[in-house]
């Protein structure tokens, strides 16, 4: 048995690396320029299809600004427009109706819901302007000459008629303020000779007969009735308010058959200052209410009246004679 030479088998074996070697290198050359050749083609591509998209982008553009331009109203537009812009017309136009819904609802109570209320609060409250708010101011004169110029001459620049009971003894010590109230307008009544009470009760003095009543009617309206031009009957009113069940049968027939009263006590002679006047005489302010105050120095009533007129004509309330009540 022989062996080969070791020669023979080295030289084969070279020449069998070679071979492969050599095509190696041939498949990478190709795979390489098959690989070149895929990526030329891809870029020839894009280069070939960009000038082609990019007219294509910018023509409706161009071509859309004039139909947003012609068009007459918003919703020509909308079709032309992008999702993006859509949603944002869509917003835009949800908007304005969750913005409208909570003014609607505020602007409902202020000119529905207050107006009626404030109606009705005001009418129980306040009366309207008209004879159920009319009210009467009447002025007691017996004792000093007081603020009486003072009452006439607010009375006169706020344009207000009231009416004045005064005593027989206070219209002969001042007789030109008398004339002056009727010549101005203002309604004078009888208020007894001197103030004296007829039952007793609020002077200590005792109480007076029937016959005495009349007399201080009497006596009184003697000194009165020219200085008014008129007689005073039917009208007087009480010293104090006092009375019983026998005045009015007492002095009816002397002609006395209207007794004039109050509702409304302003206790200024009881030494209330101005402003707690003015409160009370509000706070019992009705209609047809007769208001009672004084002339007097002793009273504040004629420093509450400037106030007075104008707090009760701000709700509602106009000024008459106590006779035309």
């Amino acid at each position: 048995m022989s062996v080969p030479p070791p020669r023979r088998r080295t030289t084969r074996s070279s020449a069998g690396r070679g071979s492969s070697w050599l095509w190696l290198v041939v498949l990478i050359l190709v795979g390489a320029a098959v690989l070149a050749a895929r990526t030329f083609g891809r870029q020839d591509a894009a280069v070939q299809a960009t000038p082609t998209v990019a007219p294509t982008r910018v023509a409706p553009a161009a071509a859309a600004v004039p139909e947003r331009t012609v068009a007459p109203t918003p919703m020509h537009a909308r079709p032309e427009a992008t999702p993006t812009s859509r949603r944002a017309q869509a917003a835009a136009t949800t908007t304005p109706v969750h913005a409208l819904q909570p003014t609607a609802t505020r602007a409902v109570p202020p000119t529905v819901v207050p107006t009626l209320v404030g109606t009705e609060v005001e009418a129980a409250a306040t009366p309207q302007r008209g004879p159920s708010g009319i009210v009467a101011l009447t002025f007691d004169a017996g004792a000093d000459r007081g603020y009486a110029e003072d009452i006439l001459d607010r009375l006169a620049e706020e344009h207000v008629v009231a009416s004045f009971g005064i005593t027989g003894n206070w219209a002969k010590a001042n007789a030109d303020l008398v004339r002056r109230m009727t010549a101005d307008g203002h309604f004078v009544f009888n208020h007894t000779l001197d103030h004296r009470s007829f039952t007793g009760l609020s002077d200590s003095l005792g109480g007076l007969s029937a016959a005495a009543r009349r007399s201080e009617l009497d006596q009184a309206d003697a000194i009165i009735a020219p200085l008014i031009g008129h007689t005073t009957r039917p009208f007087y009113r009480l010293p104090y308010g006092d009375d019983d069940a026998r005045v009015a049968p007492d002095v009816a027939p002397a002609g006395y058959t209207r007794k004039i009263g109050w509702t409304v006590d302003s206790m200024g002679w009881r030494g209330l200052l101005a402003q707690d006047i003015l409160a009370r005489c509000l706070k019992l302010a009705a209609p047809n209410a007769v208001y009672v105050m004084h002339v007097g120095r002793a009273s504040q009533d004629a420093l509450a009246l400037p106030q007075l007129i104008a707090a009760l004509r701000e709700h509602g309330y106009t000024f008459t004679r106590v006779d035309q009540l």
